[in-house]
């Protein structure tokens, strides 16, 4: 209880300080990526409400980080995040996704509709997300942050047949090799796209592991991210990429529950059923705010 008390207070210290230092007028936010920037809180759909939810009812963490550094009375952050996006659909909207502007099957409830379409999302578009922050970026020239969270729904199309190789390394190895191997490419193409316009602080946050099962696959996962954003920064002119350590913040605030981020209550907990596990994956308040903080370390890096 003591690690998570004290990961919490840290989590509020970086909160309270913003750390970008000037007027809000000056500068603005543009977060991209999928359900986690969102806000994604499944207990606003079917079949836990049937009262059709609001954009502003769905709070990501980069919410938390403008309210942080005082641009949400000023409307100086951009949402464009997409809940199911996959790195392919964020280049292309023909492209296979998880729910963005396809259907998102779950494995013990109703298929939820494309959201874009169906629920709207923060900031309403119609082409590929890369496509709208190009021209956000190619048009506004007071933004000096972007935060981009891709790749998680890559590996979350192809979970099925990973669950089936079980304990087989092999099996599993052959199912992500492949999928692994197309997200570097597109992450690649996202963030020399962003910087071809861009050349302010860009921050990837790196996934946390919302179940020990699948911690070797966020540590896999963070390492492309990893691994491309350090080979593109290598090239003449390429500014640098930070990273928010998602999966460090949530295996320290879990470390007192076997970093489990469901008990550690970083996740939002479903009700009660035999049939549905005890937590969503996406992040509770607290594991909003986690993440938050997270940036707000990556971004105070650069002082």
């Amino acid at each position: 209880m003591k690690t998570t008390i004290i990961t919490t207070q840290l989590a509020l210290a970086l909160l309270v300080a913003p750390a970008f230092a000037g007027n809000a007028k000056d500068y603005t936010y543009l977060a991209l990526g999928d359900s986690i920037p969102f806000g994604m809180n499944p207990l606003l759909l079917p079949p836990y409400s049937n009262q059709p939810p609001t954009p502003d009812q769905f709070i990501g963490y980069p919410e938390t980080v403008a309210a942080a550094e005082h641009l949400v009375q000023s409307k100086k952050e951009v949402n464009a995040s997409c809940p199911g996006e996959s790195s392919g659909s964020f280049l292309n909207t023909a492209s296979p996704d998880n729910g963005c502007n396809s259907w998102h099957f779950q494995p013990l409830a109703a298929p939820i509709p494309p959201f874009k379409t169906t629920y709207s999302l923060h900031t309403n578009y119609t082409e590929a997300q890369m496509d709208f922050a190009e021209s956000q970026l190619r048009t506004n020239k007071h933004i000096n942050l972007v935060t981009l969270s891709i790749g998680a729904n890559d590996v979350l199309l192809v979970l099925p047949q990973l669950e089936q190789c079980r304990t087989d390394p092999t099996c599993a190895h052959n199912v992500l090799d492949p999928v692994l191997q197309s997200y570097a490419v597109n992450l690649a193409a996202i963030l020399s796209r962003i910087r071809a316009e861009y050349q302010g602080t860009l921050i990837l946050v790196k996934y946390y592991s919302p179940t020990p099962a699948f911690d070797g696959v966020a540590v896999v996962l963070n390492d492309v991210m990893t691994q491309v954003a350090t080979q593109l920064a290598m090239q003449p002119n390429f500014a640098a990429v930070r990273f928010a350590d998602g999966f460090t913040a949530f295996q320290l605030a879990s470390a007192l529950f076997n970093g489990d981020a469901c008990p550690a209550g970083l996740l939002i907990r479903l009700p009660a059923s035999p049939s549905t596990p005890p937590c969503d994956i996406h992040p509770s308040p607290l594991g909003r705010d986690l993440l938050a903080a997270a940036v707000e370390l990556a971004m105070g890096a650069r002082h």
